[in-house]
């Protein structure tokens, strides 16, 4: 049984913002920052491309909510979503990760380090994508 699942099933105390038949959403218990959510579907889709349509469909609604929610109560400089997928997912169940941002937080990206790429390299990578 997935993190998630334990949580639905109330099995793991988890601070709930919403939830519904289909989706919930709840604080990270190791947040990068105050605010941080995830937002989950209820059933143990793994990956983004499990998700069905309707699912996905209020997934994205109430991510929409929790933006003006989180930007309302925390006034970040900004808000950052993050979704993982295959051997990213740490979860092993699908789930968007919403968090407010701020100057200086120290939350990064790390790039592989391939540098500003040629556009015609860039092109040749993606033709028939």
């Amino acid at each position: 049984m997935t993190l998630v699942e334990q949580i639905v099933s109330r099995e793991i105390e988890a601070v709930i913002v919403y939830e519904s038949a289909k989706v919930i959403a709840f604080a990270d218990h190791d947040p990068i920052n105050l605010g941080h959510l995830l937002i989950s579907p209820t059933f143990p889709y793994e990956n983004f491309i499990d998700v069905p349509e309707p699912v996905f469909a209020e997934i994205n609604a109430v991510a929409r909510s929790l933006y003006l929610r989180l930007d309302a109560k925390f006034s970040p400089d900004g808000i950052s979503f993050i979704q993982n997928n295959g051997k990213f997912n740490e979860l092993g169940h699908y789930h968007l990760h919403v968090f407010p941002r701020f100057d200086g937080d120290k939350f990064g990206w790390r790039s592989s380090q391939l540098g500003i790429q040629n556009i015609n390299d860039l092109r040749q990578s993606l033709a028939g994508l």
